[in-house]
């Protein structure tokens, strides 16, 4: 093959340089003006379809004003209360997605609340959708609803997180000691955590991880729809299942901005180093076929052994096409259920006792 002379190859170096030059000025008043629409679009991506769960929507007030909404489940009236569970919808989920475990412990003592994250869900504010990017909120509305919901009582608590909301379940445990109103949960469950979805660790620089969080550019617009029928694809093992909770009116369906996504992946980021602290009790659930969460074989094994607590269970769900969402599937669900219902019980009945010498509270 002959080789190119060098005069010809610098005067094709110039000629690339021009078109990316040229490419740039195209689509700079494009990218700019995308930047500056803000989130108040994004709600418009949201599903067409019923909510996923008919369930009454409730609303609760942070410290700095802000009215968010929640679900809850409790006990009929006159059971003893045996506890009380935080639980924190995943990235692009809602509080509605908690609906059948939420009555299958309230039936069985357990009072159970899930908080929506600012952005998702049923948020008041239209413009956030998909576009919040304040993580250490979402971090401390977790701890200050928990306060909210004990109500000073001793019951005791658990906190709870699928995906993304593992993490943000996490960090929220970590920070609790740090006000009076909000103690530390006596159990953690985090389901199908996504410690693979944070900033590597060489990704550190202050200043990068907030020119990604300021970005309000929809994440659609640049990557097409490809990106997020990739992340919704396999949530759960039915296609019909999967096809509603795509259709759900509680879903974003891909109205992300970058902000968004930068806020979860620093979330993320936070939750890291607390496995090496924490002395909680620990449930980690994974689904054996849950391709939404890049992992290795040996990821869920890695995370457990993260974990400092003496009483840190790893449970593979048994059914080899248990995915992301098993609480949402209904070919894996029952086992779900019956197993986390089992751990709490076990767990929290033992925080109970050793509170509150083993009187109940009543409604």
């Amino acid at each position: 093959m002959e080789a190119t002379p060098m005069p010809m190859l610098k005067g094709k170096m110039r000629d690339g340089g021009r078109c990316l030059r040229r490419a740039w000025v195209l689509l700079l008043p494009l990218l700019v003006s995308s930047c500056l629409t803000g989130g108040g679009r994004f709600q418009k991506k949201m599903g067409e379809g019923p909510p996923l769960y008919d369930e009454p929507v409730f609303k609760w007030q942070a410290s700095d004003k802000a009215v968010l909404p929640y679900c809850r489940w409790l006990p009929p009236k006159g059971m003893t209360r045996k506890g009380i569970v935080i639980a924190i919808p995943g990235m692009d989920e809602a509080s509605v997605d908690w609906t059948r475990l939420g009555r299958y412990v309230a039936a069985r003592g357990y009072e159970m609340y899930s908080p929506d994250l600012r952005g998702q869900g049923k948020d008041l504010d239209a413009r956030e959708r998909g576009n919040y990017h304040r993580w250490r909120r979402w971090v401390e509305d977790v701890n200050e609803f928990a306060a909210q919901a004990r109500g000073g009582r001793k019951l005791p608590v658990a906190y709870m997180g699928h995906s993304l909301g593992g993490m943000v379940a996490l960090a929220a445990a970590e920070r609790a000691g740090e006000s009076a109103a909000a103690a530390a949960p006596d159990a953690l469950v985090l389901y199908a955590p996504a410690f693979v979805l944070a900033y590597p660790r060489w990704f550190g620089a202050r200043a990068a991880a907030t020119t990604v969080q300021v970005m309000t550019l929809n994440l659609a617009r640049v990557t097409g729809p490809a990106v997020f029928e990739l992340m919704h694809r396999n949530i759960v093992s039915n296609p019909e299942d999967e096809a509603a909770w795509e259709r759900s009116s509680d879903r974003l369906c891909g109205g992300m901005s970058f902000r968004y996504v930068g806020a979860c992946l620093a979330v993320g980021k936070e939750a890291r180093d607390v496995p090496g602290k924490t002395a909680t009790p620990v449930l980690l659930q994974y689904g054996r076929s849950d391709t939404t969460i890049p992992m290795c074989k040996r990821s869920p094994e890695r995370v457990r052994e993260m974990f400092q607590a003496r009483d840190t269970e790893l449970w593979w769900h048994p059914n080899p096409k248990a995915a992301h969402d098993m609480l949402n599937d209904r070919l894996v669900r029952q086992e779900m259920l019956a197993k986390t219902y089992a751990w709490l019980d076990e767990r929290l009945g033992a925080a109970s006792k050793m509170r509150t010498g083993g009187e109940g509270a009543r409604n």
